[in-house]
């Protein structure tokens, strides 16, 4: 057999992120990269673990139920939670609920399946949902009260009787609109209502006959809003006789249901202007909408409801600099149902199913100019408003990205360019899998340079399930780098950064937070005290695309294999051979580093050598690849977290198994803490069956699963094995050592032309 040596195949690059085309030959890309970042260098590290927010009161007041939102409200030190129609906050510890100043929740209607559409402006937050409630904001006054307020001022329920003092040869009009003043921060704002118009005709002058102003419509908020209705005003203006320009003669608060106007003309023209006076257009509020979006301080308000009709491809705008006053003047008309409204390097940018438009113009106050749209993409769509993430790629131009029809997409508000054909097949199974489609929700990582969407990656799963990150570090193109994050308790159904944590919101209402410093996720238990959770390993999985080492001319021989690693602390890691796409597999020996030392560490042993304080440096291990199917064509290469013992019976002694009971007895120490869902082992089957720990019922006690009914009784020597918690990975990079062999392939045989010969 002719034998020709090669120098080793490294690879020392992951920046392709993952791909569904695995036999490209870009070595830096691979079939998975779960539970790593990629970092600065193109390295692999271990992801960020997580911890609960707070682990005394852990959960949103409603419970066990669906965080559908978190935000960050710019210049403040709280993040809200949205579930179902309710928004909470910390204060400080403890779950605070928003409520109105009746005491009405923040939305009128809606539940866990419903998603919040918001946007943040000078230091408001507007806010709705898919059910069409009235929208809403929410803010932080002078005092540092967090308010919440129903968006906008509607016109009066009726028109006030305005009766003369008594007859004359006058003619005036009288306007009325609500009027609220309040603080955010240190600003001052003002919302006002549309106008109501009321004649006067042959009338006494009011200063010699007092003109009485009766039935003015009080404003209520009943079960729906969250008007400031004792703070909210009526302000009252009338014309000089026979005139058309309106001067402000008084005001009521709301609740007061007379007037009385006895201003001679001579002393109100020097009053407060009508705002319409100078051919402003009436302040109608926001409409229901299911969402909306502010750039250029002009909001825009997609997928409108009136009444009992929804119209779909509508979009209503505000009057600029007044987000939450829409004249029902101010809209237009795309082609196709909106399913999200947001904006990219000031352009707004409307995501339909199918099509994607750019907007451009706008109508001023005075109701001159108006809105056009422009097509950027037939076919794009959008699947989820929760999915569009606006971001800098790095180049010093904005971009916004989202969930697509059949891909991930990004836009500068010129051209729509999809960024994830490397993905195609994997993102059509996120979608088949996903339940809800509008539940796909994107943060930008600005320290990072990182997109991170929540998704669903399996049906059985109901809920977001996994992390799939976008590294903008590498570049945006048709095939940009991507990896993912999962676990077995990982529900992401919101993200958000706060207080450059990154901040993850739960289908079972908890929040928690990520840090490089967590090595572990917590294992959700609804019936168990947050406090005595048990923690799960992450299982970092790196696999490689089907290396072909160049040719498949000739078979290949691959012998051994190097692994470098950043030196983290104790690692146990596997090293995996899949011969020609899973037609062999191979599993080298673990890889079990332990010079490390440990503060607290139960494995510990005093005196060894081999550990070191604070070690640094680079781990490298040579490992063989086992003999039988090493000829190939196409290798894969997996590199995970090893299965290996981790306690055993020389340290701490024997113990005493009870088959009935189902329980582990330690006879002469206590277990160590983390046990729970390893795997325990005895001496008397050469320690061969396995029973899983369910649980730690105190120091001297394991609870054990034993299905099988073969948990032996009696005192034995034992070890526990399993996938060590807290251990990372910096994978710097592997080197295959291969030979090409001669060409073992199958010759051509009769038959294999396709005749019948």
């Amino acid at each position: 057999m002719a034998v020709k040596y090669n120098n080793p195949f490294e690879v020392n690059d992951f920046s392709g992120g993952i791909t569904d085309d695995l036999y490209e030959q870009k070595y830096n890309t691979a079939e998975t990269i779960d539970n790593f970042n990629i970092a600065s260098d193109g390295k692999l590290i271990t992801r960020e673990g997580s911890v609960l927010d707070d682990e005394t009161n852990p959960q949103i007041p409603a419970g066990v139920q669906r965080v559908g939102a978190l935000i960050n409200y710019a210049n403040s030190d709280k993040m809200f939670v949205h579930s179902s129609d309710k928004i909470y906050y910390r204060n400080p510890s403890a779950y605070t609920t928003l409520t109105g100043p009746s005491g009405n929740d923040v939305f009128s209607s809606g539940d866990t399946t419903n998603v919040l559409s918001y946007s943040q402006w000078n230091d408001h937050i507007f806010l709705t949902t898919d059910d069409f409630p009235r929208p809403q904001k929410i803010y932080k006054d002078s005092g540092g009260t967090y308010r919440v307020r129903t968006s906008g001022l509607p016109e009066l329920a009726s028109a006030p009787t305005v009766t003369a003092g008594a007859a004359g040869a006058n003619s005036y009009v009288y306007a009325f609109h609500y009027e609220y003043t309040y603080t955010v921060n240190d600003q001052t704002f003002q919302d006002v209502g549309r106008t109501e118009l009321v004649s006067l005709t042959s009338a006494a002058a009011p200063d010699s006959n007092t003109v009485n102003i009766t039935n003015i419509p009080v404003i209520s908020n009943g079960v729906i809003d969250n008007w400031d209705t004792t703070v909210i005003k009526v302000f009252i203006y009338r014309t000089i006789a026979g005139g058309d320009v309106f001067y402000k003669i008084g005001e009521v608060t709301n609740g007061t249901t007379i007037y009385n106007d006895s201003a001679a003309d001579a002393s109100i023209t020097s009053g407060l202007l009508l705002y319409t006076n100078d051919g402003t257009v009436d302040f109608d509020p926001t409409p229901e909408s299911k969402v909306l979006h502010v750039v250029n301080n002009i909001g825009y308000y997609g997928f409108i409801q009136d009444g009992s009709d929804k119209y779909p491809f509508r979009i209503r705008q505000s009057v600029p600099g007044d987000p939450d006053s829409c004249p029902e003047s101010f809209f237009i008309e795309v082609e196709d149902e909106i399913v999200g409204i947001h904006s990219v390097n000031s352009i707004p940018i409307v995501l339909c199913k199918r099509h994607i438009y750019r907007l451009e113009g706008n109508y001023d106050q005075f109701g001159r100019g108006g809105i056009n749209f422009v097509r950027l993409s037939d076919t794009a769509g959008c699947v989820s408003s929760q999915s569009l993430v606006q971001a800098d790629p790095g180049n010093g131009a904005g971009a916004l990205f989202w969930a697509g029809n059949d891909g991930f997409y990004s836009t500068n508000g010129y051209q729509v360019i999809k960024i994830s054909d490397n993905i195609n097949t994997r993102y059509k199974t996120i979608l088949d899998a996903q339940s809800q489609q509008n539940r796909i929700y994107g943060k930008f990582d600005e320290t990072e340079r990182r997109i991170l969407w929540g998704i669903q990656s399996a049906s059985a799963s109901l809920d977001n399930d996994t992390i799939i990150a976008l590294d903008l570090r590498w570049g945006v193109s048709a095939r940009s780098t991507f990896y993912t994050w999962s676990g077995t308790s990982f529900r992401p159904t919101a993200l958000e950064y706060f207080n450059g944590k990154l901040y993850r919101g739960d289908s079972r209402g908890y929040v928690f937070e990520h840090e490089m410093t967590n090595k572990t996720d917590p294992k959700v238990d609804t019936v168990v005290t947050p406090s005595d959770w048990d923690t799960e390993t992450i299982i970092w999985t790196y696999k490689s695309i089907n290396n072909n080492f160049g040719g498949t001319f000739f078979r290949k021989m691959p012998t051994k294999i190097q692994l470098t690693a950043g030196n983290e602390g104790n690692v146990t890691i596997q090293i995996s051979a899949i011969g020609d796409v899973g037609r062999t597999v191979r599993n080298c020996n673990i890889i079990r580093i332990r010079t490390n030392f440990v503060w607290g560490s139960d494995e510990f042993v005093w005196g060894n050598p081999d550990c070191v304080w604070n070690a640094e440096g680079v781990i490298e291990q040579w490992r063989r690849f086992p003999a039988r199917g090493l000829r190939l064509s196409y290798l894969n290469t997996v590199i995970t977290n090893g299965y290996a013992p981790i306690y055993n019976s020389d340290v701490y002694g024997t113990a005493t198994f009870d088959n009935t009971a189902n329980t582990v007895t330690i006879d002469s120490d206590t277990w160590p803490t983390d046990v729970v869902d390893y795997f325990i082992a005895t001496e008397i089957d050469g320690y061969v069956k396995e029973y899983q720990v369910d649980a730690r019922t105190s120091n001297t006690v394991l609870s054990v699963i034993d299905s099988a009914n073969d948990l032996p009784t009696g005192s034995y020597k034992w070890v526990i094995k399993g996938y060590k918690r807290e251990e990372v990975l910096n994978l710097v990079s592997y080197n295959i050592h291969w030979v090409d062999i001669s060409q073992t392939q199958q010759t051509f045989e009769v038959g294999q032309s396709g005749s019948n010969a």
